[in-house]
């Protein structure tokens, strides 16, 4: 009898095993709880970009749009050489375009589009030396990784931020900077339509 009240006063103290178990487990949910909703919340926010090997995507219709034949038109009455306004295929949507000063006090015409594939890609028209506007672009000295063709012209590839890369090429003593997330197929896509691209007259 001296056992077995001992027993039930041990159960009545501490409870059972399984109930203390009961209550852990519970205890582990409850703590967890708020983890659980922060992390939701932030997947929330971040649902419009995906992941991509080849750098940040983004969801069509989560970014902003320009228009770059405007932008364009406005840039060439402030800078003193031609400014190219390349005609993209569709699915290519301009979303940035601004008029930025380049190291000694020259100046670049800068256009963003976010591709059908939804990477960004950007062009920077300037007549600052190569080692200048590079270094504006990419944000890191200067070094030169090789050389391709592309449109019958010879492009030199630098390393870009985020494991990126750029893209520097010339046409009638203007210099062209091409960098972005895309894949090469979209900078050959852009190097075609810059070196094709007729010369927009200045928005006065």
């Amino acid at each position: 009898m001296r056992g077995v009240a001992q027993q039930r006063n041990q159960q009545a103290e501490g409870g059972s095993p399984a109930s203390g178990s009961t209550r852990t487990v519970r205890s582990m949910l409850l703590t967890m709880l708020p983890l659980i909703l922060i992390v939701l919340g932030m997947a929330g926010l971040t649902g419009r970009c995906s992941f991509s090997p080849l750098g940040p995507t983004v969801q069509p219709g989560s970014a902003p749009t320009v228009d770059a034949a405007a932008e364009l038109r406005s840039a060439a009455r402030r800078v003193d050489f031609p400014v190219l306004e390349p005609r993209l295929p569709q699915g290519w949507r301009a979303n940035s375009a601004d008029v930025r000063g380049v190291g000694s006090g020259q100046r670049a015409v800068r256009v963003g589009w976010l591709t059908s594939g939804g990477h960004y890609m950007r062009l920077s028209q300037s007549t600052a030396p190569e080692s200048e506007l590079v270094a504006f672009e990419t944000e890191r000295p200067p070094r030169a990784r090789g050389m391709v063709r592309a449109a019958g012209t010879r492009w030199v590839v630098y390393d870009s931020v985020r494991s990126e890369k750029a893209w520097v090429g010339e046409r009638n003593g203007v210099r062209l900077l091409i960098t972005g997330s895309g894949p090469e197929r979209d900078f050959r896509t852009l190097a075609r339509a810059a070196l094709s691209a007729p010369v927009v007259t200045p928005q006065h």
